[in-house]
C-alpha cells in the first residue's frame, strides 16, 4: 500500500513537471518556427495565428522526449536533494519502485508520440501546408511588399519591384537565371541571367492547376545579349512556380504522409530506383555494341544523365526509409529518456528548475540528437546501414539507460 501512495505522488509530480515544462518548451518552439516560416514565405499576422493550432503537433515529437527527460530528472533531483530517498531506502523499499512511475511516463509519452506519427501529424501536415498555400497570389504579393523581390531556389526567374500599391506592381523587373552544369559531378545550378525583361506596371495571377505564375504587365521590353530594348508583346508572362509554392506536394511530402502509406510508397520508390539503374546499364551496353567509336563515345557521355537520374531516385527511396525508421526510432526515445533521467537526477542531487536545465538537461540534449542526425546522415549516405543510422542513437542510449540503472539499484 505504500509503495502505490508513494508511486501514486511521485507520477503526479511528473506529471505536472512534464505539462508545465511541455507547454513552455512547446509554444516557444512553435512561436520561433512559424515566425521563420512567415518571414520566410511572407505570410501575414492573420495566416500565422490561424496555422498555430496545425503546427502544434508537428513539434510535439521533439518537445515530448526533452520534456519527458526534463520531468524525470527534476522529480528525481527533488526527492534525492530532499534525502527521500535515503529514506525510502532506510524503509526498506527498493529502488525499483519509485523507478516504476518514470517507466509509466515514458511508455506514455512513447505511445503518444508513435500515435501523433502514425495520424495526427501526416494529416495536420497536409491541411496546414494546404492552409498557407490556399491563396499563393497573396503568398507572392507579401513577398513582395515585404523583401521588393521574390527569389526562390526552384525558380528560372527573379522578380525585383520597385512598390507594390495594392494588386498593382511598380517598376517591375524580370531576369532569366542561366543553368549551367558541373562538368566534374553532373549537377546543375542556376548562375548569373542571360534574360531580363522590364514593365513599368504588372499585375500577378496563379493558375494552381497549371502550376504557373503570370506577370500581366502593360508593356514589356526584354533584353539579351543579342538585343537591346525590344519591346515584346503585353500578353502574359508566364513562370512555373516550383515545388513548394504550387502545393502540387502537400501529400507527397515525407513528413505528411499516414504511417500506413509509407510502405506502399518506399516499395515503389524501390521499383523507380531499379528501373532507371536498369536504363542505365542498358545505355551502356548498347554503347559497348556500337561499331563506330563516335557513336560509343555519344552513348556513354548519357551516362551521366542516367547517373543523375538513378540518384535522384535514391535520395527519395533513401529519405522515405528514413522517415520509416525513424518515427518509431524517435517514439522510443522518450521511453529512454525517462529511464536515463531518473539516476541523472539522483545523482546530480539538485531541486531546482535551473540547476537541472544546465547540469542534466542541456548535455543529453547536445548528445542524443547530434547522435541522431549524425547516423541518419550516414544512413542516406550509404555508410552505414539505414535502419541502424537512424537508430544509432537509441541503441547507445540503451546501453547507458541500462548501465546507469543497473548501477542506481546496486546501491
Amino acid at each position: 500500500m505504500t509503495g502505490t501512495l508513494l508511486n501514486r505522488l511521485i507520477f503526479l509530480e511528473l506529471l505536472k513537471v512534464f505539462v508545465l515544462a511541455l507547454t513552455v518548451l512547446t509554444g516557444l518552439l512553435v512561436t520561433a518556427l512559424l515566425v521563420q516560416q512567415g518571414m520566410q514565405m511572407g505570410l501575414s499576422v492573420a495566416q500565422v495565428v490561424r496555422a498555430i493550432p496545425l503546427f502544434v503537433p508537428n513539434t510535439l515529437p521533439y518537445t515530448i522526449p526533452a520534456t519527458t527527460l526534463f520531468a524525470s530528472c527534476v522529480v528525481y533531483g527533488r526527492l534525492s536533494h530532499d534525502n527521500e530517498v535515503v529514506a525510502i531506502k532506510a524503509a526498506g523499499v527498493h529502488l525499483f519502485t519509485i523507478l516504476k512511475p518514470a517507466i509509466l511516463l515514458g511508455v506514455l509519452a512513447a505511445a503518444a508520440t508513435a500515435a501523433l506519427y502514425h495520424t495526427a501529424i501526416p494529416l495536420s501536415q497536409q491541411v496546414l501546408y494546404k492552409q498557407l498555400l490556399e491563396s499563393p497570389e497573396e503568398l507572392l504579393y507579401n513577398m513582395l511588399r515585404r523583401d521588393r523581390c521574390i527569389r526562390h531556389p526552384g525558380m528560372a526567374y527573379v522578380m525585383y519591384v520597385r512598390d507594390v500599391q495594392g494588386k498593382r506592381l511598380v517598376d517591375v523587373i524580370i531576369k532569366k537565371r542561366t543553368k549551367l552544369r558541373n562538368s566534374k559531378t553532373g549537377q546543375e545550378a542556376y548562375f548569373g541571367y542571360e534574360v531580363v525583361a522590364r514593365a513599368r506596371e504588372a499585375r500577378l495571377r496563379v493558375d494552381a492547376a497549371e502550376g504557373k505564375l503570370y506577370v500581366d504587365p502593360d508593356r514589356l521590353v526584354v533584353y539579351d545579349k543579342n538585343t537591346a530594348g525590344a519591346a515584346a508583346s503585353n500578353g502574359p508572362f508566364p513562370i512555373d512556380l516550383p515545388e513548394g509554392l504550387n502545393g502540387k506536394d502537400s501529400k507527397t511530402r515525407v513528413s505528411a504522409m499516414l504511417w500506413d502509406e509509407l510502405p506502399a510508397r518506399i516499395e515503389a520508390a524501390r521499383a523507380e530506383t531499379a528501373a532507371a539503374a536498369q536504363r542505365r546499364q542498358d545505355n551502356l551496353d548498347a554503347a559497348e555494341e556500337q561499331p563506330s567509336p563516335e557513336l560509343r563515345q555519344r552513348s556513354l557521355d548519357q551516362d551521366r544523365h542516367y547517373k543523375m537520374q538513378l540518384d535522384y531516385y535514391k535520395r527519395t527511396q533513401r529519405n522515405l526509409e528514413a522517415e520509416y525508421y525513424l518515427r518509431p526510432a524517435l517514439a522510443f526515445g522518450c521511453f529512454l529518456f525517462a529511464l536515463v533521467g531518473c539516476p541523472i537526477g539522483i545523482w546530480a542531487n539538485r531541486a531546482d528548475y535551473l540547476s537541472t536545465f544546465v547540469i542534466c538537461f542541456l548535455p543529453m540534449m547536445f548528445v542524443y540528437y547530434p547522435i541522431l542526425l549524425a547516423g541518419t546522415g550516414m544512413g542516406k549516405d550509404g555508410k552505414v546501414p539505414l535502419v541502424l543510422g537512424c537508430w544509432l542513437a537509441n541503441v547507445i542510449f540503451s546501453v547507458i539507460a541500462v548501465a546507469l540503472n543497473a548501477r542506481l539499484l546496486r546501491r
